[in-house]
């Protein structure tokens, strides 16, 4: 299992950094499309803080006003941390639970593969509102299925 959670983080940076080159090779990324990227970095960050136990108080604005620049440099950094994180996870680390608050202030506690799930999931959600965008303002809207990463990193074949 805990190499399926792996895979399922190369598969959302895989899936993101599509994206990423699918906005920058615009001649105009939609504003709405850059936001919505910042978002799911955000939440991709403060999710890794929280399973860290890091301090919060750097995570203010759920969409931070980052540059595609920008973007780019968070998506690979957070790629390196969540590899780091996840590569001396345990089977027992899965059913930890972790206690936080959220960006309201509203206190929750969830077991942590609850928490890996919803982080890879949340991207996805909001990558399909990234393909509309990005159709919309007539960029090449990449195909970001799971089974496209599946045959890129050769665990498929087309026959």
């Amino acid at each position: 299992m805990l190499d399926q959670f792996r895979k399922n983080f190369e598969f959302d940076y895989w899936a993101t950094d599509n994206f990423m080159k699918a906005l920058v090779e615009m001649a105009q990324p939609p504003e709405k499309a850059v936001k919505i990227l910042g978002h799911i970095l955000f939440a991709s960050d403060i999710w890794l803080a929280r399973l860290m136990k890091e301090d919060l108080s750097r995570f203010a604005d759920p969409y931070p006003p980052y540059s595609l620049a920008e973007c780019r440099q968070k998506l690979d950094q957070l790629h390196e941390k969540w590899k780091n994180y996840l590569a001396n996870f345990k089977p027992e680390n899965l059913g930890e639970k972790i206690v936080f608050a959220n960006t309201q202030g509203k206190r929750y506690e969830h077991v942590v593969q609850n928490v890996l799930v919803h982080v890879v999931n949340h991207s996805s959600y909001h990558r399909g509102q990234l393909a509309t965008l990005v159709q919309q303002g007539e960029g090449k809207r990449p195909n970001t299925d799971y089974i496209g990463y599946a045959l890129e990193i050769g665990e498929s074949k087309a026959l």
